[in-house]
């Protein structure tokens, strides 16, 4: 099964039912809107959401079904899922999930934050150094499975995200990070930021405006606007920008230099794998406990993961015969 080429009829190839998915797209997020402005204090009750955090900790079989599908949102796992794809499935499909993941998180989710400011649920034994409105989780979901689904645009992939999604925001107030409003929130956040980057690939490549660009400008633009926008005083700012600031420009040059091929057999896939993720262990969770917690430091480290996964993870597979390359 193979992704679709970036077409502006987002949920099927079908006209009619294309219409008719947008309808009901634009409907419930402006019902969602209005939801929130008519019944925000409800929507942050704080025995409601109490209520659901004892049910989840009276049953640990409740709380661990939760911490597993709240993984499912989580930026960490939805970049490593397409770190996974991008060695050994589709480069264009993943490189776009690698940009879209915390670039969404950072727009629709920390930035928002930082501006409104509300607390999370004042919950015993969960401490998050963030503020709570919208959740990141459930707006990282929305973009990560909801673009797969664009991708894709098959039926149980569709109904797959549209399960995924409501339970990852649920997972979240059930584990008392979040309000069920910060999860609506979420989930309109991620909606209408989701369209607004699907609409702007789509005038970009319709307009060749890739063509246009000298290849130094590409560079130029991939590594300055997240270097730009890691400066915004915003939660994960610097690791979630340098991340995107080392997979664009990394990506360009992979294309231009190397040309990766990523079918193997098992044993290359696994390999691959094995290696990738091992240099990632090195280069971000064991680099955190030694490196000094400065913004600059952050920055580059988190771009030098990103550069390791699209350049220099598939240059070393093509050094060690893991893979092919044009």
């Amino acid at each position: 099964m193979k992704p679709e080429p970036l077409a502006r009829n987002y949920f099927s190839s079908n006209p009619g039912r294309e219409r008719c998915y947008r309808r009901w797209l634009w409907m419930g997020m402006g019902l969602s809107v209005l939801f929130l402005a008519l019944f925000w204090h409800p929507l942050r009750s704080t025995e409601f959401t109490y209520s659901l955090v004892s049910l989840a900790m009276a049953n640990r079989s409740v709380f661990w079904l939760f911490q597993g599908v709240t993984l499912l949102g989580s930026p960490g796992f939805l970049v490593c899922l397409f770190a996974v794809a991008y060695w050994s499935y589709n480069k264009a499909l993943a490189f776009w999930g690698l940009v879209l993941v915390p670039t969404a998180v950072f727009v629709t989710s920390e930035v928002p934050k930082d501006i409104i400011r509300l607390p999370r649920p004042d919950v015993r034994g969960v401490s998050v150094p963030t503020y709570t409105f919208p959740s990141g989780h459930t707006s990282g979901a929305v973009s990560a499975w909801g673009y797969v689904a664009v991708r894709f645009k098959r039926r149980g992939i569709w109904l797959l995200a549209l399960c995924i999604i409501p339970l990852v925001g649920l997972s979240r107030v059930f584990l008392g990070y979040h309000f069920l409003g910060d999860v609506l929130g979420g989930i309109v956040t991620g909606t209408a930021f989701l369209a607004l980057v699907l609409g702007a690939a789509m005038e970009f490549a319709e307009n060749g405006w890739e063509e246009r660009f000298p290849p130094g400008g590409l560079y130029a633009v991939a590594f300055i606007i997240p270097l730009i926008l890691s400066f915004i005083p915003a939660g994960y700012a610097h690791s979630l920008m340098g991340f995107v600031a080392g997979v664009g420009p990394g990506y360009l040059w992979e294309r231009r230099a190397l040309g990766f091929h990523n079918r193997g057999s098992r044993r290359q896939h696994l390999l691959r794998l094995l290696l990738g993720f091992a240099v990632l262990a090195l280069l971000v969770p064991a680099l955190d406990l030694v490196l000094p917690r400065l913004h600059a430091v952050i920055f580059v480290q988190h771009a030098l993961a990103g550069l390791w996964i699209v350049y220099l993870a598939p240059l070393v597979f093509v050094r060690l015969s893991l893979a092919d390359h044009r």
